[in-house]
């Protein structure tokens, strides 16, 4: 039986992924980075273990015993030094597959910076010489039900993204993913996939659909990119992700964020989730 290993299991996707995989004919090992998301999970039945991905020599400890790893990384400053230290880790500890949750049109030489970033740890990982799937989502629906959730609750919904679309994904739906390669990756080993929702959608789409699942108006007002740094400056974002953010909506006003794929579909067998079905789920958060 394989032993899996998801590296931060206690943020969206791999939150999502435990859920997915109770039940399945696999070991999960669930790597955290506090003694009290350790407990939490282990109060709940499920294995964890505490590490740094800055601590090569953690990292080890934390795979022992595991022949499969997820490898999800924080949004911080040094998200490509641990995805590269995290590789080494996997290498050393003879991890023999790993799953990559990545960031949608990602490429070590892409001319955005986000995608950059992710792209040169979808390269650490192609390069190892170990098994891999990478995975490359789009922007999460859950973003609206979380860290945007109060601005939905204000009944307006501010961005830098002008009227251009995207194709939102469900956290679940990658999740999903996720689990169908950890059972058996088959055809899908050494291969990269852009993860969509089934549909592009502008700001305005978004809040009419928020709307008629909140049942109140909730509106899109565009923003200018300077006042949107302001924003996210005032609520105490660091400068690095405020920077790696406005990259992202720089390619999404030149329209390469809305485009669909059917690779959901194509990995877990099942349609991905629409947004109206996701804002209809949430609706109780945003009354």
């Amino acid at each position: 039986m394989s032993k899996v290993f998801v590296a931060g299991a206690a943020g969206n996707i791999g939150t999502a992924v435990l859920a997915g995989l109770h039940g399945k004919d696999v070991e999960v090992v669930a790597g955290v980075h506090g003694a009290d998301k350790a407990k939490t999970l282990s109060d709940l039945g499920v294995e964890a273990r505490t590490f740094d991905f800055e601590n090569t020599d953690s990292m080890q400890s934390a795979l022992e015993g595991c022949d499969k790893m997820v490898l999800v990384l924080p949004l911080v400053e040094k998200m490509t030094r641990y995805g590269h230290l995290a590789v080494q880790a996997a290498k050393a500890s003879g991890i023999e597959y790993i799953v990559r949750t990545s960031g949608y049109a990602a490429s070590s030489d892409a001319h955005w910076r986000l995608g950059r970033e992710h792209g040169m740890v979808d390269q650490f990982v192609e390069d190892s010489g170990i098994p891999y799937t990478v995975l490359r989502p789009n922007t999460f629906m859950q973003n609206y039900s979380t860290v945007m959730a109060e601005m939905v609750k204000s009944g307006v919904v501010s961005l830098a993204e002008e009227e251009a679309k995207v194709s939102y994904i469900d956290v679940r739906d990658i999740a999903a993913c996720v689990v169908r390669l950890l059972v058996d990756p088959g055809e899908h080993e050494n291969k990269f996939y852009a993860l969509t929702g089934p549909e592009g959608l502008s700001g305005a789409d978004v809040a009419t659909k928020l709307s008629a699942a909140a049942g109140r108006e909730v509106v899109y007002r565009p923003l200018e990119e300077e006042a949107y740094v302001a924003a996210l400056a005032e609520n105490g974002m660091p400068e690095w992700n405020i920077n790696m953010l406005v990259s992202l909506t720089r390619v999404v006003k030149l329209g390469m964020i809305g485009n669909v794929t059917k690779a959901v579909e194509f990995i877990s067998g099942v349609p991905a989730r629409t947004f109206d079905a996701f804002a209809e789920e949430h609706a109780a958060i945003w009354k």
